[in-house]
């Protein structure tokens, strides 16, 4: 590794493949001083924009690049595209030159002929940053730098563009210099927000305090709204439309966005208070003056919002909109959805050929019987034979049509109820499966190697299972330190946990693993916890046991197997253990509850949940159980185990390897922060699920969306599933549970998630059919691969047709 110091200020470092492959890069002891002290970020300047960096001091002290610059850098320089993409090549190795300036690092590739050239790199001018940004350049850093920092700790000095930055540029315009206006930005209290805003409100207007002009970032981060909003706290989602929709009859918008709907922000509420509002994103930012202009023009119709009619001051619109400009406002509207309406394209399920002109439009049916008539051949000529006389040809769609009467009318062709469903069902897979649909695999079989040694060491035992439910489990148990497994008997979601634990050198003869089986009718916690005796001594609960044994050990993980859950109340014994899994650390235990045995007290009396105690629940597919409480479901992840599956045994090669794991292993480690893209993409699905949710009434809460996330990092740091895989697991594991454990929940609900992220041609044809014919193409499609998210999909069409049975 070849490093050049130049002065205290300059560097060029001759790159090697790990720079770019694994994003970091080690720094030598002597190099350390000139980036600064270990554990500390940097601030790396790539054309005019920053990306941050960190020194990490697990082990050698490394800089871990962002991952976003690395892919603008692969962009950029298509010469090294090679060294990007793993390849190695010696005769184009790149060098890079960092120079640092007002505390940050200005980065460059030098190229083989500027480094040949006599011109002195030296001389060359350093860009330092601004000491004044105008609007435009902010706002830009606000979108384009904001998915780099949420990741990460909080701490960092990004959230001054929006806290201070952005609010006293605002503050310096000229019509908000004159003190009547509270500039506020807000990016989190303790950690990154989720909707980060600069908030603009009128001090004089008293009566109408829940009012106010905003910039808001979007959930994905590649839009910023400048929008007048109405939130009260405490109103509900209908109630703040009409109340945004009142205030906008006051308006005359112009070319401003008033359709609530198209904003995309995770908080319904927000949404439904936003009265009108101006949409930007990276590739589409005027110029300061633009942006001033339209912020003027914003500050006078929030101004004309709060007069509600009466003068506003002298700078905004003086006269309320008359009575047939708002007429023609809501008719202009009103034109523009029926356009819209209009130009959407006829539904169909096949790409076909454009019919000739002056010729109707086949219908959507007729690719069913197209495949019918593929499936039957001969049938649509029966009543030809039996006359002995040649029809006339007839165009393809109309001898569908008469196919179309001649199977439904089943005395005429001896076909039966049942036969005319088997037809109709071959010929909606044969449709799915011939239509150039994307293909959603169900399965993804990758295991890294130390997951491969698990999964050997089971398999040595003679439990053969598969790569998805191990990587799944060990991603949840490290996400969140409570599993649910669910299964019918004999399926191994006893034996799976164990074997896992034991793979990784937990087991029961060192005490770092521990089953308990579940007793008849258990009220309260003292089987788990502890009692006190008739002698007044304390008897410790196999949890205190392994507490004890997590605490002496802290390195170590330990597990504990709460086996058949579902034989007693859980929401009753499991109380004061799931306070410690959602991150209580208050001793599980006071002082009476040890009577008068001080020993007892002195020994157990201050245990609490700690970090590296992973509690595996299992619960019975069967009618004979308690049914499992809301809130337990809501505190960790449902894992359903697979069907056996009997076969040649599989070779996952050899089962020797290291079989003792550290703790750390299950923790959200530092690479995590390198990963904005992916937290991106998974906050924009999520989102969606979520928006889908809202409109059925049973959102999922911040718990349950913090651990999908935590889940998605820990995936996105090993490369084990994709975004689109970690949403489908996020629903089959958290969020269908959550809903069937709701007895109340509507089949609605379900359908909705049977069209998500379906293609539009098919979430249109999927439109206003009845039940079973929803349900036999769903399945169709899921059989062709069709569907985005197919683990959760096979629970959902089992769901669907539950809910038609009844």
């Amino acid at each position: 590794m070849s490093w050049e110091l130049l002065g205290s200020d300059r560097m060029i470092k001759t790159t090697e493949l790990s720079d770019f492959v694994n994003t970091e890069m080690t720094i030598p002891k002597e190099r350390i001083s000139f980036f600064g002290n270990p554990g500390e970020r940097l601030a790396i300047i790539y054309q005019n924009r920053e990306y941050p960096s960190y020194l990490e001091t697990e082990g050698d002290t490394k800089l871990k690049w962002s991952k976003v610059l690395i892919r603008k850098l692969g962009e950029a320089f298509p010469d090294f595209e090679s060294w990007f993409q793993g390849d190695p090549d010696a005769s184009k190795t790149p060098k890079l030159e960092i120079i640092k300036a007002n505390e940050v690092f200005h980065l460059r590739l030098i190229m083989a002929d500027e480094e040949n050239s006599d011109e002195k790199i030296s001389d060359m001018p350093i860009i330092a940053t601004p000491p004044t940004a105008g609007l435009q350049e902010l706002l830009l850093k606000w979108i384009t730098g904001y998915p780099n920092y949420y990741p990460r700790d909080f701490r960092f000095s990004f959230k001054e563009t929006i806290t201070e930055e952005i609010p006293k540029v605002i503050e310096n315009l000229k019509t908000i210099r004159s003190g009547h206006y509270q500039v506020r930005g807000f990016a989190g209290d303790t950690q990154w927000a989720e909707i980060p805003w600069v908030k603009v409100r009128d001090k004089q207007a008293l009566n109408d305090s829940d009012l106010y002009l905003a910039y808001l970032l979007a959930m994905d981060s590649r839009k910023l709204y400048l929008a007048i909003v109405y939130g009260e706290e405490g109103m509900g989602v209908r109630s703040l439309a009409e109340k945004a929709a009142a205030y906008r009859k006051n308006l005359v918008t112009e070319h401003y966005r008033t359709n609530h709907k198209e904003v995309l922000l995770a908080n319904a509420s927000l949404v439904s208070g936003i009265v009108c509002y101006r949409e930007y994103t990276e590739t589409e930012m005027p110029e300061d003056e633009v942006l001033i202009a339209e912020f003027e023009a914003f500050r006078k119709m929030y101004k004309l919002c709060l007069t509600k009619g009466q003068t506003a001051d002298e700078t905004a619109v003086s006269d309320e909109p008359s009575e047939e400009i708002i007429k023609g406002q809501d008719a202009k509207v009103e034109n523009e959805m029926i356009a819209e309406i209009k130009q959407k394209p006829e539904v169909v399920l096949e790409e076909q050929t454009p019919p000739p002109q002056g010729s109707q439009p086949v219908p959507a049916e007729t690719v069913l019987f197209e495949s019918i008539c593929e499936e039957r051949p001969g049938v649509e000529n029966k009543n030809q034979a039996e006359s002995g006389s040649e029809a006339p040809a007839q165009p393809k769609h109309a001898a569908i049509s008469t196919l179309r009467e001649v199977v439904m009318a089943e005395s005429e062709t001896n076909l039966s109820s049942a036969d005319v469903d088997d037809i109709q069902f071959k010929a909606e897979t044969k449709a799915a499966e011939s239509k150039s649909f994307t293909r959603y695999p169900a399965k993804n079989d990758y295991l890294p190697p130390y997951l491969q040694l698990v999964q050997a060491k089971m398999g040595d035992k003679g439990y053969y299972y598969p790569a998805e439910l191990i990587k799944t489990y060990y991603l949840s148990i490290k996400s969140k330190p409570f599993v649910i497994i669910k299964g019918q008997v004999g399926s191994g979601k006893t034996s799976f946990p164990r074997l896992f634990a034991e793979a990784i050198g937990a087991n029961q003869e060192n005490g770092r693993f521990k089953r308990l089986l579940v007793g008849k009718n258990w009220e309260d916690h003292t089987p788990l916890l502890g009692h006190l005796d008739s002698r007044g001594h304390f008897i410790p609960g196999p949890i205190m046991l392994i507490l004890k044994a997590a605490k002496e050990y802290p390195d170590k993980p330990h597990f504990f197997m709460l086996d058949e859950m579902d034989q007693s109340p859980a929401a009753d014994y499991l109380r004061l253990l799931l306070e410690g899994i959602n991150g209580s650390k208050e001793p599980f235990l006071k002082r009476e509850d040890f009577g008068a045995d001080i020993t007892a007290f002195r020994e157990y009396g201050n245990l609490s949940f700690p970090d590296n105690l992973y509690i595996v629940a299992t619960i019975n597919e069967g009618p004979d159980s308690f049914p499992v409480h809301s809130r337990v479901i809501d505190s960790g992840n449902v894992i359903r185990m697979p069907v056996v599956e009997i076969g040649v045994f599989a070779d996952y090669g050899s089962p020797t390897g290291d079989s003792d794991w550290e703790n750390s292993v299950f923790k959200i480690h530092s690479q995590a922060k390198g990963l904005p893209e992916i937290l991106e993409r998974l906050m924009v699905l999520l989102n969606e699920v979520q928006q889908l949710l809202i409109k059925h009434e049973c959102p999922m809460g911040y718990r349950g969306k913090n651990e999908i996330l935590a889940f998605g990092i820990n995936s996105g740091v090993e490369g084990l599933y994709s975004e689109l895989e970690v949403i489908d697991l996020a629903l089959l594991q958290r969020i269908i549970p959550a809903l069937e454990a709701v007895s109340e929940t509507d089949v609605d609900v379900y359908l909705s998630l049977a069209g998500f992220l379906l293609e539009d041609s098919l979430k249109q044809a999927f439109s206003n059919l009845p039940p079973d014919r929803l349900i036999g193409r769903y399945e169709a499609l899921l059989k062709a691969g069709a569907i985005p998210c197919p683990r959760s999909g096979g629970v959902i069409l089992k769901r669907l047709r539950q809910q038609h049975k009844q």
